[in-house]
C-alpha cells in the first residue's frame, strides 16, 4: 500500500560541485550548479514560484555547507520566519545527497518588480545551521537572525558571527515559464593564513563576477564559476550532486508508536487507514487496522519498559 516513488533527479551533464582553493591555498572556493535538484525539488512538492526559489536557494546552500564537512556527517539549514512560506529546511551530507521542504509550498507572495520576492515569503526571523556527526547523533546548533531573508547573505553573516569565518555566498537562479530552469551557488571562505591583502584582494574579484541567473543561463558550469575568481583558483576535486531521500516505513513506524497507545487506539478506530506523507519526496505510508494494532501492541511495550526503568 506504500505509495514509494519519488521522482529521481533528472540527469543534467552539468550538475556538480566542486572544491578548490586560490591565493596560494589561503581561500577556499566551492562551487555548485544544481540544476536537477531544484528542479526535483519544486515538482516534490508541486511548489509555487517563491516556494520553489526558496527550496532551491535552501538546498544550495546546504550543498554548500556539505563540502566542507566530513564523511558521516550531515548539516541542515532552516529558516523560520514570519512569512507565508513559513519554515524552509534542507539538509545535506557530504556526498552531494540534499533533500528539502517548506511548511507551505502554494504561499502566495505577490511578485516585485515582475520577479520572486524571496524576502517577502520568508519574512523576518532566524536561521538555524544543525550538524550532526552521524544521521541519529546528537545535533549542534547554531543561530543568527535573518538580515536579508535572502538565504545567501543570511548564511555569510551566519558564518561571519556564529564560526567566525570570513565566508562570501552568491546564490542564484534562473526562471523561466516552467519554474526554476536552472541553480547553483558559490561558498568563498578565508582560510587561516588569510590576511587583509586577500580578503581585499577577493573582495574585488567577487564584485566582478555577473549574475548568476546570467551565468547559468549562458551555460556556465560549477567548475566555471570557481575559475572566474581567477587564474589561480586550483580545483581539487568534482563530484555529483543528487536529491535523496531517506525516508521508510520502519522510521514512520516508529514515530507512530511514540505517539503513545491512546492516541493510536484513537487513530485506528476513527479511520480505515491512518496515512504518513513524506514532505521531503511525497512518499505515501499507508498502514492499515491490522497494521496499527500491532504498532499498538509495540506502544504498550515500550510504555512498560519504560516504567519498568523508572522504578
Amino acid at each position: 500500500m506504500d505509495d514509494k516513488q519519488p521522482r529521481p533527479t533528472p540527469r543534467f551533464d552539468t550538475d556538480a560541485l566542486v572544491r578548490g582553493v586560490a591565493m596560494d591555498g589561503r581561500v577556499r572556493v566551492i562551487a555548485v550548479r544544481c540544476d536537477g535538484v531544484s528542479r526535483t525539488l519544486a515538482e516534490n512538492q508541486d511548489a509555487g514560484p517563491t516556494a520553489a526559489v526558496a527550496l532551491s536557494r535552501a538546498a544550495t546552500a546546504a550543498l554548500l555547507l556539505g563540502a566542507t564537512i566530513k564523511d558521516r556527517q550531515q548539516i541542515g539549514v532552516q529558516l523560520n520566519g514570519n512569512g507565508p512560506l513559513g519554515e524552509i529546511y534542507a539538509v545535506a551530507d557530504a556526498h552531494g545527497r540534499v533533500r528539502a521542504t517548506v511548511a507551505d509550498p502554494h504561499a502566495d507572495v505577490p511578485l516585485r518588480d515582475g520577479g520572486v520576492d524571496l524576502p517577502a515569503g520568508i519574512g523576518a526571523g532566524r536561521m538555524t545551521i544543525i550538524k550532526r556527526l552521524a544521521e541519529d547523533e546528537p545535533a549542534f546548533q547554531g543561530v543568527t537572525a535573518l538580515t536579508a531573508s535572502n538565504v545567501a547573505e543570511d548564511l555569510s553573516e551566519y558564518l561571519a558571527q556564529s564560526e567566525q569565518i570570513e565566508s562570501a555566498v552568491a546564490l542564484g537562479e534562473l526562471i523561466g515559464p516552467e519554474g526554476v530552469t536552472a541553480a547553483g551557488g558559490l561558498l568563498v571562505q578565508m582560510l587561516p593564513g588569510a590576511g587583509l591583502p586577500e580578503t581585499l584582494a577577493m573582495q574585488v574579484r567577487l564584485e566582478s563576477l555577473p549574475p548568476l541567473s546570467t551565468f547559468f543561463g549562458d551555460g556556465g558550469t560549477a567548475a566555471d564559476l570557481a575559475r572566474l575568481l581567477g587564474d589561480d583558483v586550483q580545483i581539487m576535486d568534482e563530484g555529483p550532486v543528487a536529491f535523496v531521500c531517506n525516508c521508510e516505513r520502519e522510521r514512520y513506524a516508529r514515530i507512530l508508536v511514540a505517539m503513545g497507545p491512546d492516541e493510536l487506539t484513537s487513530l485506528r478506530d476513527e479511520q480505515e487507514i491512518t496515512e504518513c506523507v513524506c514532505h521531503f519526496c511525497g512518499t505515501r505510508y499507508a498502514f492499515d487496522q491490522e497494521q496499527m494494532g500491532a504498532l499498538i501492541y509495540g506502544a504498550k511495550l515500550h510504555m512498560a519498559r519504560l516504567e519498568s526503568m523508572s522504578n
